[in-house]
C-alpha cells in the first residue's frame, strides 16, 4: 500500500498553442511565453489583422459611397421624371388652351353695311342684324363643343353680347362712325335670380364684327388676370383678331389703342 501511494505519476508534456515550446508541466501556463494552454490563439497574426482591418474599413466606405451614388442618382432620376411629367402637363394645357381659343369666322353678306347713303336707320338695323347673327353663331358654336365633350357645362340656352368694355357709353353698332364692334360675349347656360337680381352664368367668348364687311369672329375665351398668370399650368394668349387688338401685349392681354374710326 506504501508503494503504491508513494508512486509519483508522469508530468504530462504539452504543446504551447501560442508559442509551439514543448514542456513537461502541470501548470495551466506555458513557461515559454506565459499564455494559458488553454485559450485558441488568434487566426490571423497581428500584421494580418491589421491589414484586414484597413481592408473592411476600405469595403465600408466604398459601399457607403456607392449607396450615396445611388440615392444620388435615384433622386436625381426623381426630379428629371418630375421635371418631364411637369414640361408634358404644360404642353398639354397649353395645346388644349390654344385649340380652345382658335378663332372662329363667318362671313354675312346679306347684312353688309349699305353706306352713307343708306339712311342711318337702315345701317344701326343691318348692324342690329349682324350683333344677332354673332350671338347664334356663337350659340351654335357653344353647343357643338359641350355635345362633342370639348367643353364640361350644362346645355346652352342662348348668347348674349355686350360691349367689349362694360363702361363704354354708346354700343358699337349703334355708332355708325365705328367700323369695327368689339364684344364680351357669355354663351348662357344658368340663370340664377335673388333679391331682384339676375345673374347668368356660361361660357365666355369675345368677338368682332367689321360691319364693313359684314364678317364675324370669335373667339372661346379664357379669361386670366394678369397677377394670376404665374399661378396658372398654363397661359395662352388669345389671337390678336379675337378682338382686334392694335396695342403691344402686355399682361393677359393688349395695352388699349385708340378706337379705329
Amino acid at each position: 500500500m506504501h508503494g503504491i501511494f508513494a508512486a509519483t505519476p508522469d508530468v504530462p508534456r504539452r504543446t504551447c498553442p501560442h508559442c509551439g515550446a514543448a514542456e513537461a508541466t502541470r501548470h495551466e501556463h506555458c513557461p515559454a511565453c506565459g499564455k494559458s494552454y488553454f485559450v485558441a490563439p488568434p487566426r490571423f497574426s497581428r500584421g494580418t489583422r491589421r491589414v484586414l482591418t484597413v481592408l473592411a474599413a476600405a469595403c465600408a466606405l466604398t459601399a457607403v459611397a456607392a449607396l450615396v451614388v445611388l440615392l444620388a442618382d435615384q433622386g436625381s432620376d426623381n426630379a428629371s421624371q418630375r421635371r418631364a411629367r411637369q414640361a408634358a402637363a404644360v404642353a398639354a394645357e397649353r395645346a388644349r388652351l390654344s385649340r380652345e381659343q382658335t378663332p372662329h369666322h363667318r362671313r354675312a353678306e346679306d347684312l353688309r353695311d349699305p353706306g352713307p347713303d343708306a339712311g342711318a336707320r337702315d345701317r344701326r338695323a343691318a348692324r342690329h342684324e349682324l350683333v344677332a347673327r354673332l350671338e347664334e353663331s356663337i350659340t351654335a358654336d357653344a353647343r357643338g363643343r359641350v355635345d362633342r365633350g370639348e367643353l364640361e357645362a350644362g346645355r346652352v340656352r342662348a348668347t348674349r353680347c355686350d360691349p367689349l368694355h362694360p363702361r363704354q357709353a354708346k354700343r358699337d353698332e349703334d355708332d355708325l362712325g365705328t367700323p369695327l364692334g368689339r364684344y364680351s360675349c357669355l354663351a348662357v347656360t344658368q340663370t340664377a335670380r335673388g333679391s331682384g337680381i339676375t345673374s347668368e352664368f356660361g361660357i365666355p367668348f369675345v368677338a368682332v364684327i367689321d360691319f364693313r364687311r359684314a364678317t364675324l369672329t370669335w373667339c372661346k375665351d379664357n379669361p386670366v388676370s394678369p397677377g394670376e398668370i404665374d399661378s396658372q399650368v398654363a397661359f395662352v394668349r388669345l389671337a390678336r383678331e379675337c378682338t382686334a387688338a392694335r396695342g403691344p401685349a402686355f399682361g393677359s392681354g393688349y395695352l388699349v389703342e385708340p378706337r379705329e374710326r
